[in-house]
């Protein structure tokens, strides 16, 4: 397998399109945004000039879109893959999107004799960038195995959950453990602060204790701490406060369809959608903790 067509040249776009270059593999890119084609033409690739013509004309596609209905418009729209995809063409759609939205996609493909994957990923941009994210797997298992050698060049995890959609399911739950454990983390740190506790040294000891999480170890929201965190960067994405609540919206909908009740995920989301219209929206999710400032002491509670 030589030429892979990928679609969806953004922030996790443009890393991966650099990994399978470095990989040997050559790239036929498309985006509807030109600045975008143009960053993945200057990276390498050759430009397509419609998600048709990239089905049409590479051996393998992968899809890596911001939503569902961006995912439905590339895959079903006019001039979308499946207008230009023939029978046996192998599709990977590495966005996240809602597991329904998978399904629905993977039935039209079928019914034109292409097969499709949904491999959403984990580990944002700073693994985008090393080729080790984590992607979790929905799908036939052989066409899995057809497809590992290019997954292989963007991540170091690869994990077959179940059928189609399922991969879109293990991404949501990791992404509702890890939104709210960041809203956790940023209250008990804005908690010590309010009395003066070094938030080193309450690090030091969450450490080792039961409340240490990856949060804290790798993605700490109090800056300082962990030289690799947003928090050190002025918050600049990582993984972005829209992106999580976005997540985290397809998270509490999934378990709303399955009569589920949730009650942390749901209150995590409205502060990430409060934080967002902060202004925080494009900074790291772990900006959410410079929005959980507290009251001046004039406010009456």
């Amino acid at each position: 397998m030589k030429r892979i067509g990928f679609i969806g040249a953004g922030t996790m776009g443009i890393p991966m399109i650099s990994n399978l270059l470095k990989a040997g593999l050559s790239v036929l890119a498309y985006d509807v945004r030109p600045e975008a084609l143009e960053e993945a033409r200057r990276r390498g690739a050759a430009a397509g000039g419609s998600s048709a013509e990239i089905a049409r004309d590479s051996e393998l596609v992968v899809t890596m879109l911001p939503s569902s209905s961006d995912v439905d418009a590339a895959y079903l729209g006019p001039k979308g893959v499946l207008e230009g995809a023939p029978a046996g063409r192998l599709c990977v759609d590495m966005s996240t999107i809602d597991p329904g939205t998978s399904r629905r996609v993977a039935e039209r493909a079928k019914a034109k004799g292409v097969r499709f994957l949904d491999a959403p990923v984990s580990g944002a941009v700073p693994r985008a960038i090393e080729g080790t994210l984590t992607i979790m797997v929905g799908g036939d298992s052989k066409d899995l195995e057809e497809a590992r050698p290019v997954l292989s060049a963007m991540g170091s995890n690869i994990i077959h959950v179940g059928p189609v959609g399922s991969g879109e399911v293990a991404k949501l739950c990791n992404n509702l453990i890890a939104g709210v454990a960041t809203v956790a983390v940023s209250e008990a740190f804005r908690l010590a602060e309010g009395f003066g506790v070094d938030p080193k040294v309450l690090t030091e000891v969450i450490a080792k204790s039961s409340g240490f999480t990856w949060a804290m170890e790798h993605n700490h929201p109090v800056p300082g701490i962990v030289a690799k965190a947003a928090s050190n960067r002025d918050y600049a994405p990582g993984f972005m406060t829209d992106l999580m609540a976005k997540d985290l919206g397809l998270a509490v909908n999934a378990a709303r369809e399955l009569r589920q009740p949730v009650f942390v995920a749901p209150a995590a989301l409205e502060l990430y959608r409060l934080a967002s219209s902060h202004g925080l929206g494009r900074k790291d999710f772990s900006s959410v903790y410079t929005f959980l400032k507290p009251s001046s002491s004039q406010a009456p509670v």
